[in-house]
Formats: structure tokens, C-alpha cells, sequence
């Protein structure tokens, strides 16, 4: 699917600055609404704060300064009066009036029914609660006002209860509210400018990696597996590219193992063809009315088509036990017995092409596994080896027990592996070389057949080798104390 990149980065662009954008709005459009609900409540609450300190303040120095209440009724504004237990005022300083300073109480005029009201709550709410001080806001309807009262119980050497109240009218906040509106639309022009550019900024700088990416994506999709992919400007961004990449790199050796796969699979389906298209034009052209010569070269077909055959099974096998298709029924097994076994059948090589068999096999080895499926790993190890080995043609092979535990290791003479070569050597169809040769047993896949059967036999196995120096491929197993069916007195 083609990508319009500039079409595409612009859209992306576009979006983002969008949602950038909007997000700030909402910001704006929350605080303007906190500020219009919360404002009278937070100005009522540290109003209340405001007194209460005060009030401590003054108990904790009160006979300390002479002028105490009346500075501090003055320089807040606040009427501030000590009350004897009686309710009665002994002290009034009412800041709010400043003609009222110096003035004598019967000058100063009597409380307001609203003053004695706030009294009576405050004094009850003290006694109702058993605490030492109380404070409210309530509204003064005459004056259609708010005012914070505060009343806190003082300590009197006479042992008489004394009060401390204080009161303030809180402003109304109304036009306060429309001054902070006109000052908070300002501020939101010049803070939604400020965001519209930091927006287009961070989205050039959010955006470019992502295409980046999706550009590299996009070569990959189309097959160039060297693809490089590079996410700098963010964490998230530089964590997609090394997954990328990643992926790049198990597609490239995917396709790689596929194009060697495609490659060894021909070349080992080829030559068997090519053997039995030449004898089969043999016998019709030249030895058809020969009968010894017919009956060899009839020979040579059959032994090539019975290879095919087993090229062929050996792939659907192995594609069976790595889809996991075919099931393992395990049980006792001899792997001494089998091991004799699957060497008979390489007894021909050694009489016809002069292979040298070097075995060393205790007499029983019984473990718990699927007879048919260890053969084949016996088989597909002693057939490796016989491929390639050196020009001596040894191939040894032990089979020993030790600490409950069976170990067969099976070792050539030939070239050898390099480190670099030995992770990979159980792969389908892997050659150590790099060159394909025809193998003498074998399909080419027999050691992917074996890491599978051995791993579904949880077994342990290796390879030790290094170039020029053979190889040696091993497994262990653990010996089982099950008794042999076929011998009930054992």
C-alpha cells in the first residue's frame, strides 16, 4: 500500500496540534470554572484561618503589649473585643471605624442584635462541643454582608471565663470574580498562543521519528530486509525501532534460511532425478535387450527413487515433530538394542566403501522414551558422521553409562565446525561448509530431526568440535528402573 508521506506527516501534524491545542482549552475552560465555584470558599476559609491565628496570638500575649487589640484591630480592619463571663464587653476595638479608636465603650454605641447573636452560637457551640474555641461565617442580612466570626476562651487568673472575639466582613467577591475574569482572559490569549506554538513544535518533533519509521516499514514490507530502523527523539519511539529492527534481523535470517532451504532441497532433489532420467534413457536406448546390464542400471533407479523417498519422509517427519502433530507415546526402551540395530544397517559400508566402525556399547541402557523416534536420532548422529568424516573413514562411537545416566557420543574425523558455526548447525538443512555435497546418508535435515527428538526426550545434547579437529556430537539421558516388560522375573 503506497503512502502519500507529505500528505500523511501534515494529517499527523494536523492531529496532534489539534489535540494539543484543545487539551490547553480545556485546561483554561477548568480553571475559569474552578475559579468562579471555588473562589468564595477558599476566600471564606482562609479568612477563618486568618483569625483563628490571630486569635492564638493574641491569648498567647495578651498583658504582654498594651496595644495588642487595638494595632491589630487596626491593621486588619477587624473588631476584636475581650467579653467577661458574663458576655459583657471589657475591651472593644472596632478597626473597620477609625474615628471609633480611643473612644470609651458608652461612645462606641451598643452591640448589633446581629453581634450578640453571633455571640450566643459561638459561646454554645463551645459548651455543646466541650472545646475552647469556635468560629463560623455567616451573613449579616441588614448589610446583606459576609463576616467571619471567631471566639476563643481566654485564661483568667480569677478563675472567671473570659473570651476573645473577633470578627471581619468579607468583601463580596462579585466584583473581584469580574476582575480576575478579565485578567484570566488575557492570560488565556497569551497562554493558547503560547500553547498553539509549542503545540506545532512538539508535534514537527513527535512526528518525525514515527514517519521515519513508517518509511522504513514500508522497505521492509516490500522485502529490503536491510531496513534499518531509527526511533531517535523519545524513549517510546527508540523502543519500537530496536523491536523493528529485531524483527528485521529474524525476517533476514528467515529468508536467508528459506532461499538455502529452497537451494540444498533442489540440489539434493535434483541429482537422485537427473541419476534416474539418464539410467531409465539407458535401458531404453542401450541396455533394454541386455539383461545384466537392464537389471544394474534397474537397480540404480530403485535405489534412487528410494531415496527420494526418504528425502521426502524425512522433511514431512520433521515438519510433523515441529508442528507437534505427532504425538510421543513413550515406554521402555533399550538404547544398547537399538544402537546394535541401526548399526546393522550401516554394516554395508563398511564391507562395500571401507568405513571404519569404531564402537564401544555396554550391553543395556534402558531408558523411558518412543523407540521408533530414538533410532532415528541413533541413525541420523552414525549418518552425519559417515557424511563426513575424514578421508580415513572412522567414525566411532560409545555408548556408556555412569551415575544413572546414559551418554552416546558418536565422532568423526572430518573438517570440523568453527564456534561461530556451532549454534546454527542444528538448523534444517545447515551445512558447515560452503559448499553443498551430495550426502551418502541422509537428507540433509537428519540433525533438526534429532535436536527435535531429543528435546521432546528432554535430553541433554551438544556438538564438540573445532576445525580440522572432527567432531563429536553427544546426548544423555537418564537410565530408568523400570523393570522389562518382556522379562516379568527381572
Amino acid at each position: 500500500m503506497a503512502i502519500n508521506f507529505k500528505s500523511y506527516t501534515k494529517t499527523m501534524a494536523l492531529r496532534s496540534w489539534l489535540t494539543l491545542v484543545v487539551f490547553c482549552l480545556l485546561t483554561l475552560a477548568g480553571v475559569e470554572l474552578s475559579q468562579q465555584l471555588l473562589l468564595q470558599s477558599s476566600i471564606d476559609s482562609s479568612r477563618l484561618d486568618q483569625l483563628q491565628s490571630a486569635g492564638h496570638q493574641i491569648r498567647d500575649e495578651l498583658g504582654l503589649d498594651p496595644n495588642l487589640l487595638e494595632d491589630t484591630a487596626f491593621n486588619h480592619g477587624w473588631r476584636i473585643m475581650i467579653l467577661d463571663h458574663n458576655l459583657e464587653v471589657v475591651e472593644r476595638q472596632d478597626g473597620f471605624d477609625v474615628a471609633c479608636r480611643g473612644f470609651s465603650l458608652s461612645q462606641l454605641g451598643p452591640l448589633s442584635e446581629f453581634t450578640l447573636a453571633a455571640i450566643d452560637r459561638l459561646v454554645t457551640s463551645m459548651s455543646e462541643n466541650g472545646e475552647a474555641e469556635s468560629s463560623e461565617i455567616t451573613t449579616n442580612t441588614s448589610d446583606d454582608v459576609d463576616v467571619a466570626v471567631f471566639m476563643i476562651q481566654l485564661d483568667d487568673p480569677a478563675g472567671q471565663s473570659r473570651y476573645l472575639y473577633i470578627s471581619s466582613v468579607i468583601l463580596v467577591t462579585a466584583p473581584l470574580q469580574e476582575i480576575l475574569s478579565r485578567q484570566f482572559f488575557v492570560a488565556a490569549l497569551i497562554a493558547l498562543a503560547l500553547a498553539a506554538v509549542l503545540a506545532y513544535l512538539v508535534t514537527r518533533l513527535m512526528t518525525r521519528p514515527i514517519v521515519d519509521l513508517t518509511r522504513a516499514a514500508q522497505r521492509l514490507a516490500h522485502g529490503d530486509f536491510t531496513t534499518k530502523f531509527d526511533g531517535r527523539g523519545f524513549t517510546e519511539t527508540e523502543q519500537l525501532a530496536k523491536t523493528l529492527n529485531y524483527a528485521a534481523h529474524e525476517l533476514r535470517e528467515v529468508d536467508t534460511s528459506r532461499k538455502e532451504l529452497l537451494a540444498n532441497v533442489s540440489h539434493d532433489l535434483k541429482t537422485p532425478l537427473t541419476i534416474i532420467e539418464i539410467y531409465a534413457e539407458t535401458i531404453r536406448d542401450v541396455s533394454g535387450d541386455n539383461p545384466v546390464k537392464r537389471q544394474a542400471h534397474c537397480e540404480t533407479i530403485i535405489g534412487e527413487a528410494n531415496r527420494l523417498t526418504d528425502m521426502v519422509n524425512e522433511i514431512v517427519e520433521l515438519s510433523r515433530l515441529e508442528s507437534g502433530a505427532e504425538s510421543i507415546v513413550v515406554n521402555r526402551v533399550d538404547l544398547a538394542q537399538s544402537l546394535r540395530e541401526t548399526l546393522a544397517s550401516f554394516a554395508i559400508l563398511a564391507e562395500t566403501r571401507y568405513y571404519q566402525f569404531d564402537v564401544e556399547a555396554v550391553d543395556e541402557a534402558p531408558i523411558i522414551g518412543n523407540e521408533h523416534y530414538m533410532r532415528r536420532a541413533l541413525y541420523n548422529l552414525i549418518g552425519n558422521a559417515i557424511n563426513y568424516t575424514g578421508p580415513d573413514r572412522y567414525v566411532g562411537v560409545r555408548l556408556t553409562t555412569a551415575d544413572g545416566h546414559v551418554r552416546f557420543v558418536v565422532t568423526d574425523h572430518g573438517p570440523g565446525i568453527s564456534t561461530d558455526k556451532i549454534a546454527t548447525i542444528w538448523d534444517r538443512y545447515h551445512k558447515s561448509g560452503s559448499s553443498h555435497k551430495r550426502t551418502i546418508i541422509g537428507s540433509g535435515i537428519g540433525l533438526s530431526i534429532v535436536r527435535r527428538v531429543l528435546t521432546l526426550h528432554q535430553a541433554k545434547f551438544g556438538v564438540i568440535s573445532e576445525p580440522d579437529q572432527g567432531s563429536s556430537f553427544w546426548f544423555e539421558m537418564t537410565l530408568t528402573t523400570e523393570p522389562d516388560p518382556s522379562h516379568p522375573s527381572a
